[in-house]
């Protein structure tokens, strides 16, 4: 008798764990909504910090790290419009809340794709597959086939996160003010790397852009709009950009390169020559990277130290020679699941990041193929009334630090004090701060 009970509760647990996982499956595939609504009813709030000083931060955020406020997502119209006329932002309003709950500044990009517009005047050839908030999305993406509907999408997304008090979404922590039109738009799938995520001609890219600036600039004064990402400086990416840039540099405000793959022969993240083409633009605006990728997106590098370092080099290179924000993939966080790149990330980001400036000290660089190659980088970053030197490369020391006993830091976080005679350089940067005298 006790061991019909026995196989009665085996039963019974097995059939009550099964229930459970496939509930929580079903919930993760297909009711994704409803699992962000218990993530975010779940999830504690931390103590708002004004919205003017954490767009101050110049990091994105990789593995929920303090500072490192920006985040960047693809807001899809498809998603929010499922038929014509019909706007549902549950979705949307639920994701923009778990974001602030951690006081995160938003930076959307728009991919004005909906199913029921693109099907009206465009063909097979234009279906097209990317990842989004809601799952990977499959959906064509031409040029939207009635830009008035378009516009009247972008009208109500942009009010209701604008913070004016206007048609507002309820609970708003912090407006959302940064929009991004498009993602690389010369990647139609055609190159090697087979993305894409538009498919048509640079003049109907540019018909977008500056239908978007001049509706968001409508909906919100203050609102800053970024050209859709420059997918490197590759042949087609430039060609593309070099047809329009003339015209489309009216409609944007921040111009925006990406830099995938990044090796040591890009350590300025394509920064050089970007500045370049858009100097024979005659574009002066500010300049963030909203993507900047080390190494193979899946899979970790044979030498990581070599990635470690790279990446902190680059990016202070970046800094230093104008790029305002870098958004980094964190793909050794998700799927590298390296803990000691994002204990390098994180050291980067809690001596760096708030600057107010940056000065070179000292840069020697090589040109390469793909853009510089750093040899000896001495910066100074000064962040209220404190510096932190940043140095790499055999040279000796800057000359204000001789003398002086000074707070040494590796890229790992790992930190000793030291007279400055005691410091040698190499090609693996070090954080300096002085201690005294």
């Amino acid at each position: 008798m006790a061991k019909k009970r026995l196989c009665i509760s085996k039963k019974i647990v097995v059939v009550f764990l099964f229930l459970a996982l496939s509930s929580f499956l079903y919930v993760y595939c297909f009711r994704r909504e409803l699992l962000l609504w218990i993530i975010v009813s779940l999830k504690p709030e931390k103590p708002a910090v004004s919205f003017s000083q954490l767009q101050k931060s110049h990091f994105s955020n990789v593995g929920g790290i303090e500072k490192a406020n920006w985040i960047r997502i693809f807001i899809l119209w498809n998603d929010i419009e499922r038929e014509k006329g019909k706007y549902d932002f549950s979705f949307l309003d639920l994701l923009v809340k778990h974001f602030q709950k951690d006081n995160r500044v938003l930076l959307i990009t728009i991919m004005p794709y909906a199913k029921w517009d693109q099907d009206r005047c465009h063909d097979e050839k234009y279906i097209a597959e990317f990842p989004t908030p809601r799952g990977k999305a499959k959906i064509k993406v031409g040029k939207p086939c009635d830009m008035n509907a378009y516009i009247s999408f972008l009208k109500v997304l942009v009010e209701r996160y604008d913070g004016d008090g206007k048609d507002d979404v309820p609970g708003l922590r912090y407006p959302i003010k940064y929009w991004e039109i498009m993602n690389e738009p010369s990647m139609q799938g055609i190159s090697g790397f087979g993305l894409k995520f538009f498919y048509g001609t640079p003049e109907e890219y540019l018909e977008i852009l500056k239908v978007s600036y001049q509706t968001i600039k409508q909906a919100d004064p203050d609102a800053v709009v970024l050209m859709g990402g420059m997918a490197g400086m590759h042949k087609e990416a430039v060609e593309f950009w070099d047809k329009i840039m003339d015209e489309a540099k009216n409609y944007f405000d921040v111009a925006n390169i990406h830099s995938i793959n990044t090796s040591e022969e890009r350590e300025d993240l394509y920064l050089i020559k970007f500045k370049e083409f858009l100097k024979s633009h005659g574009v002066d605006k500010p300049i963030w990277i909203t993507e900047a990728q080390y190494g193979e997106l899946f899979k970790p590098p044979k030498d990581l130290t070599s990635v470690e370092k790279l990446m902190v080099r680059s990016t202070v290179f970046a800094f230093a020679n104008g790029a305002e924000k870098i958004f980094h993939i964190g793909n050794w966080y998700e799927f590298w699941k390296s803990k000691s790149m994002q204990k390098v990330y994180k050291t980067l980001v809690d001596k760096l990041d708030y600057f107010d400036s940056v000065e070179i000290i000292r840069q020697e660089c090589e040109r390469t193929q793909e853009g510089i190659r750093v040899v000896i980088g001495q910066y100074k970053f000064t962040i209220g009334n404190h510096a932190v030197y940043v140095l790499w490369g055999k040279a000796p020391l800057p000359q204000e630090l001789k003398g002086k006993l000074l707070k040494v830091t590796n890229i790992y976080g790992e930190t000793k004090i030291v007279n400055y005679t005691e410091v040698k350089l190499s090609d693996s940067p070090i954080y300096v701060e002085v201690t005294e005298g």
